[in-house]
């Protein structure tokens, strides 16, 4: 067996696995969504509150990351409107979180807001996971 192969078979194996997809598209999309803050936060931070930005910057992260993982992570064949309503719940519950664990961060801690932000990012996707898999993007018998 080639190193080759062996390399070709890992990639087959872990993107057949839905947590690797998963890690991977929320990896990108809180990539996204950091860039998307900074840059807001650092061009308007004197004039726009950061939970303005924060709440702006999520709702464009809910609709460009919603068909990465409806048709990569979870593969879902649900109608398209319902399934983005479902996901944007979601998306609006990791908002309620990150509001309230910036606001935390920044106002009681006395971080700073980009690292803040940095810690709230990196800890949604643990709790979104399971909602993900379980209620936006379920799969319902036979189907």
């Amino acid at each position: 067996m080639t190193a080759s192969v062996t390399v070709r078979s890992v990639i087959v194996r872990v993107a057949s696995d839905q947590r690797m997809r998963y890690l991977a598209a929320g990896g990108a999309g809180a990539l996204l969504y950091y860039v998307l803050f900074s840059t807001a936060w650092l061009l308007t931070g004197r004039t726009v509150p950061y939970l303005v930005i924060a709440v702006a910057v999520s709702t464009i992260c809910a609709v460009v990351t919603y068909p990465v993982y409806r048709l990569l992570v979870f593969r879902a064949a649900d109608p398209l409107l319902s399934g983005f309503l479902r996901f944007y719940l979601l998306c609006l519950g990791s908002l309620g979180y990150t509001v309230i664990g910036l606001s935390s961060l920044v106002e009681l801690a006395g971080l700073h807001v980009l690292l803040a932000q940095a810690i709230v990012v990196v800890t949604g996707p643990v709790i979104n996971y399971q909602l993900s898999r379980l209620w936006a993007f379920r799969t319902r018998a036979g189907r």
